[in-house]
């Protein structure tokens, strides 16, 4: 039969009489359904159930669509996508009455029949407005399922044979709000900072008020933390007495932050000892700020600049017939009585490695202002030192025993050496710094006592001195050796004695006659210039151990204008042996070229 046989025909055929008879099936049983549905929802007046098309097969949802009759039925092409996953559709409600010949279903409010609590119930499509609500419906009290088969009560007005379900699904009962427990004390967090003012730890900071006992503790925390910072804060001024900063057990790196002004008490009785702020034992320590020390030393110069008493008290009475008021002098009388005799030195470093001082002026100092002893590695730089010209024994800078030191851009005026380096010391660099008023710039005095002193390896370059009583001077005595000192680019002015070295340096008003002496070799002065107002070069070696090996290299220096020309004492030398490198002015002609016949200095004494 052409193309397709008839075999093939009726099989075709038999396949479409199939599908339709199931399709057929299919539109009954979605009637019955339906019209089941709608007699249950005429008995509870529900309209929402009547049209539903959603039927309810086991745990899934089906939609039911009217199918068209053969040869046009296509189920999926009119159907919608499918929600997925499928969720379980919620239990079935009182609206869903028992149908007519078939055994009632289990009431949706039997909470057997409900689904798992863990699956959220899909919200149900648009209803109708509701019917009259149930009066005040009892809610559920808990979301756990009971275990009782037999549903509560629904109560039902009096004038209704039977009361409409709510069409709004009954709601999700509210835990109880659980008491919100009290929010605990926030732990106490332990302080990680490295900065430590001395104002929190009780400091005031007024001048008057005791600080020592502030700066005791805020040393004691910074010590603890390396790399930590004590702050001394600006726009104070802080009364401390005696105090050390021992770091024998401190972390290194600590940084002392002075930006505010300390000042020493007056009170004698808070003195014990001869140092004021002392620092011990640092290693990597570092002291900087624009901070001012003021050691207030006024009244200990008046004590030392006579050791009688009675002329102390002279001296204030003469004050007093001056204008001085009685009872101020009385008061400086009393001071002068009750201070010790040992003066103390304003800052002093002891063993201590790899210091830095920057920034800080110190003051009015009793005693020395800033000394370095048995230290190592120490920078001092960008700081200043201020103190009358007669103030007695107010070394600026002092050194002893202590190596690898460099000092520079420093402003010094004091009442004695500007700069002062002892025994023990070596490898000291002086650059830029300017002196004035004071002694000048000092090697010694060593050999003090007859003891043995030795210094090498001294650079002192680019340095002013103006109105200093000396210019670079070296005063030793006793026995040890001093060499490897250059003293270059020095500008002086109104200088007393620019160039000194002294063999028979006493510090005493009566000193006896010695003949043995700290050897000086190999000492260079060049690029000197300026004005003097007694004598340029004063040159004094020992008959046993002369000084050897001495240059002088392109010294200029002039007589003041102050100083008379009848009063002009020229250079002076004795036993110095050396050279001279032109232009030298004035001549020095004291100085024996060359070294002297014997090698031999004073029997070994320069040995080091």
């Amino acid at each position: 039969m052409g193309k397709y046989s008839f075999k093939s025909l009726m099989a075709a055929f038999a396949v479409a009489i199939f599908v339709w008879c199931i399709s057929c099936c299919e539109v009954c049983n979605a009637r019955e359904v339906t019209d089941r549905r709608s007699h249950a929802a005429a008995a509870v007046g529900d309209s929402t159930t009547r049209s539903s098309l959603w039927l309810w097969r086991g745990r899934w949802r089906i939609p039911h669509f009217p199918l068209p009759p053969f040869p046009f039925y296509r189920p999926w092409p009119y159907l919608p996508l499918p929600r997925w996953p499928y969720l379980p559709h919620p239990p079935p409600g009182p609206r869903h009455g028992p149908p007519k010949q078939i055994p009632p279903p289990t009431p949706m409010v039997d909470p057997t029949l409900r689904p798992p609590v863990s699956i959220p119930p899909v919200a149900e499509p648009t209803r109708s407005p509701p019917q009259a609500p149930i009066a005040k419906p009892t809610p559920p009290t808990s979301l756990t399922p009971s275990a009782s088969p037999t549903p509560p009560a629904v109560p039902t007005p009096p004038d209704s044979p039977i009361a409409p379900p709510s069409l709004t699904p009954p709601a999700v009962p509210t835990p109880p709000i659980e008491p919100t427990p009290p929010t605990p004390p926030t732990p106490s967090v332990p302080n990680n900072s490295t900065t430590f003012n001395v104002l929190d730890f009780g400091a005031n900071g007024n001048g008057n008020t005791d600080d020592t006992k502030a700066f005791q503790d805020a040393w004691a925390a910074s010590c603890d933390v390396e790399a930590s910072t004590m702050v001394v804060p600006a726009n104070h001024v802080f009364l401390v007495g005696p105090i050390s900063f021992v770091g024998e057990h401190c972390q290194e790196n600590i940084i002392l932050q002075l930006d505010g002004t300390v000042v020493a008490p007056t009170d004698p009785q808070v003195w014990g000892g001869e140092h004021w702020l002392h620092f011990d034992k640092l290693s990597r320590f570092t002291l900087q700020g624009s901070g001012t020390v003021d050691g207030r030393g006024s009244v200990w110069w008046r004590r030392s600049q006579s050791e009688d008493l009675n002329d102390d008290l002279l001296d204030v009475d003469n004050d007093a017939d001056d204008g001085m008021d009685s009872k101020d002098a009385d008061t400086q009388a009393k001071e002068l009585s009750s201070m010790p005799r040992n003066k103390p030195t304003a800052m002093r470093f002891d063993h201590c490695l790899n210091v830095t001082f920057s920034g800080i002026k110190i003051q009015n100092s009793p005693n020395f202002h800033l000394t370095f002893d048995q230290c190592v590695g120490v920078l001092v730089r960008d700081m200043s030192i201020s103190s009358p010209g007669d103030s007695p024994n107010t070394d600026g800078i002092h050194l002893g025993n202590s190596q690898d030191v460099t000092i520079h851009d420093a402003t010094l005026a004091c009442g004695d050496d500007c700069i002062s380096i002892v025994s023990g010391c070596s490898n000291i660099n002086i650059h830029d710094v300017h002196c004035g008023p004071g002694h000048g710039i000092s090697i010694g005095s060593l050999g003090k006592g007859h003891s043995k002193a030795c210094v090498r390896n001294i650079t002192v370059e680019d340095v002013d001195l103006q109105g200093t009583t000396n210019g670079v001077r070296i005063k030793i005595g006793g026995s040890g050796s001093v060499y490897g000192v250059k003293f270059s680019n020095i500008r002086v002015s109104e200088v007393r004695w620019p160039i000194i070295i002294d063999q028979y340096y006493c510090d005493h008003e009566t000193c006896t006659n010695q003949s043995s002496a700290v050897a000086v070799r190999g000492v260079t002065y060049e690029h000197i210039s300026g004005t003097y107002t007694e004598r340029p070069v004063d040159l004094a070696c020992s008959d046993s151990v002369p000084c050897e090996d001495i240059t002088l290299s392109a010294i200029d220096l002039r007589p003041s204008s102050q100083k008379p020309p009848s009063h002009d004492d020229g250079p002076f030398c004795w036993q110095t042996f050396g050279q001279l490198t032109t232009p030298i002015s004035p001549p020095i002609d004291c100085v024996q070229i060359g070294r002297r016949s014997s090698n031999g200095i004073g029997s070994g004494q320069d040995s080091c």
